[in-house]
């Protein structure tokens, strides 16, 4: 039986702009993310999610509610949660991350995204039409 591994959040605006971060080194080709991690222990999903947020944007998410479950592997049934919420005040970055920039559902073709991203991305635009 599988169980939640991973947890995503999708950052949006008031008018459902969503916010993606690129990572990595500079040498490499640009990919780009949400925020998210491995869930570890016993932390609860919301945990995850707020130790993320701390991690990388150093700043408080409102609003934060469960949007979708996605299927990671369907041999063992692990999956990631994928949240949205909402910044209300300026962020700083961690190190880690290269950039980070507010996208439109018009401008998603234009990025090159990790993993199963973009069609996280893509139902979370269909869901607010």
């Amino acid at each position: 039986m599988g169980q939640i591994v991973k947890c995503s959040i999708i950052i949006c605006d008031d008018f459902n702009g969503v916010l993606i971060a690129a990572r990595g080194k500079k040498k490499l080709p640009i990919v780009w993310s949400l925020f998210g991690k491995d869930i570890k222990g016993k932390e609860t999903t919301e945990r995850c999610i707020t130790k993320t947020i701390d991690k990388d944007l150093n700043c408080t998410i409102f609003d934060m509610m469960p949007f979708k479950e996605y299927t990671l592997d369907e041999q063992s049934g692990d999956t990631s949660l994928v949240y949205t919420g909402k910044v209300k005040h300026y962020i700083t970055t961690h190190k880690d991350i290269n950039q980070v920039k507010w996208i439109t559902e018009r401008e998603l073709n234009i990025y090159n995204f990790s993993g199963g991203e973009k069609e996280i991305l893509s139902d979370f635009f269909k869901s607010t039409k």
